[in-house]
Order: structure tokens, then sequence, then C-alpha cells
């Protein structure tokens, strides 16, 4: 065997070492995407069911976002506050999740059920008041989705904001 068999032999294994090699990091890269993936959803979840959770656990500030979600500028003002406060921590978790769909991150079948969600806050009359008011602190794509898509969609016959009454 000569020199020149060797030296052929050793860029053969070499492309076929970069080749496996390849194949690893892309194996890899599809599961760091799923591993992300996974995390954003689970993410996106927490944000959502901690607020339904804190929601859950004060009577008077769920009495008062309901109120809030039928009639907001009829609020007191220390209500209106907290109206604001719940309704910002939920448009900013929906916020969140829209960005994460749109880059792929959350998967469409996710983002259909939390847009659900936002049609029945946002499109209560109280919401509806909310989103004219502050919709501007929200980034412009945000707020071109949900007042051309999110609140052009007929909501679900079911719909009820919270669960309590009907969009009208």
């Amino acid at each position: 065997m000569t020199l020149q068999d060797l030296a052929n032999i050793a860029q053969l294994v070499g492309v076929l070492a970069v080749m496996v090699s390849l194949f690893y990091v892309g194996s890899q890269i599809r599961q760091n995407t799923s591993a992300v993936r996974s995390s954003t959803a689970q993410a996106v979840h927490d944000n959502y069911a901690s607020w339904y959770m804190a929601l859950s656990h004060d009577a008077e500030l769920t009495r008062i976002l309901l109120a809030g979600l039928r009639d907001y500028t009829s609020l007191p003002e220390i209500d209106r506050a907290r109206v604001l406060a719940s309704f910002m921590a939920f448009l900013s978790y929906t916020q969140n999740a829209f960005y994460q769909w749109r880059d792929g991150s959350l998967s469409p079948q996710l983002w259909v059920g939390w847009e659900a969600l936002v049609m029945n806050v946002v499109g209560s009359p109280g919401g509806r008041q909310f989103s004219k008011e502050r919709r501007y602190v929200f980034g412009d794509e945000f707020q071109d989705h949900v007042v051309n898509v999110i609140m052009k969609t007929t909501p679900n016959p079911l719909a009820k904001p919270l669960g309590a009454f009907k969009i009208g």
C-alpha cells in the first residue's frame, strides 16, 4: 500500500466522520427544538394558570373583574386599577404567547385555545373598553392581530368571559 493509498483512506475516514458528526448535530438540534417548544408551551400555560388561580383565590378581585368585563369605565377608581392590573397581566401573557406562536415556538393547536380565551375577555364590553384605552402599550403586531383577527372572529356560541355571562 502506498502513501497515496493511505492518504485516500484517511480522507475517506475523515469525510465519514464529518458526516456522522453532522447527523449527530442535526439530531441534537431537533431534540433541542422539541425541548424549547415544550418549555415554551409549559411557560405559557403556567402564566395563564397562575392568572386564573389568583382569581380563584381572591373572590373580591373576581367580583371586580366580572364587573369590569361588563362595564370597565363605570367602576370606582380603585376597582378600575385592579381590573387594569389584571387585564394587563392577562394581555401581557397573551402577547408573549402570540410572539411565541408566531415565531414557531408555540404550536398552533395551543395558540388557538389561548386566542379563544382572549376573544372571551377582550370581546366583552369592558374588555373592548379596556382594549381601546390601553392597547397602545402592546406591540404593533400583537395589537393588529387582536383587532383585525381575534376581534373579527365570531365568538363560539358557548363563549363566556370567565364562564360568567355571554358575550353580547
